[in-house]
């Protein structure tokens, strides 16, 4: 059994970047984690576990943060987890997708959730880039057990395509839902 860690970026009392759709980073994408979580429910893929997490708001740094979402992550026995997040420019001309990834396990992940998103969605394709510990996004990638990757399918001027009630959200799903079939039958 293959278990994967839908990871919602941020947390509800610092959310990240707000879109045009009105939704942060924290909102959007834990909706998103809900309904991939439910396409996965109602298209079983064998052998394949998926658990929605969440960083907390208890005191601390954002170190402190990471440390704690890993010991959960861990406990749990992920294989791999994703960070699910979308970028913060607001400007209409910048868009794309890009892949964060760590490690060279996590490149691989990395790699090919950038080929699917490029099939998925319409945007430019920014490809995956490498983080170190200390570079943003490091905190998580770089740490815990499972293959990390961090996922930024668009930029938040273009929220507004990527809702429940535009066609960009069932792509941006089903690029979620085609990642976690690849992960269960691939060895990374």
């Amino acid at each position: 059994m293959k278990k994967v860690a839908l990871v919602v970026g941020h947390r509800s009392k610092a959310q990240g970047a707000w879109g045009s759709a009105g939704l942060s980073e924290w909102e959007y994408n834990r909706q998103m984690a809900k309904y991939v979580n439910r396409l996965i429910m109602d298209h079983p893929i064998p052998g394949v576990e998926v658990k929605i997490f969440y960083r907390d708001d208890l005191p601390g740094g954002y170190g402190e943060k990471m440390k704690r979402l890993h010991k959960r992550i861990d406990e749990w026995g992920a294989d791999y987890s994703i960070s699910m997040h979308f970028n913060a420019a607001g400007k209409e001309e910048v868009n794309g997708h890009e892949v964060l990834y760590c490690s060279k396990r996590g490149k691989r992940v990395a790699k090919m959730m950038d080929e699917i998103l490029a099939k998925f969605l319409e945007n430019k394709e920014r490809g995956i880039k490498r983080v170190r510990r200390k570079d943003r996004g490091g905190g998580f990638l770089c740490q815990g057990r499972s293959v990390c990757i961090l996922v930024e399918p668009f930029f938040a001027a273009h929220q507004h395509k990527y809702i429940i009630s535009q066609e960009g959200w069932n792509h941006l799903a089903n690029a979620y839902y085609e990642l976690i079939n690849w992960l269960g039958n691939t060895d990374v």
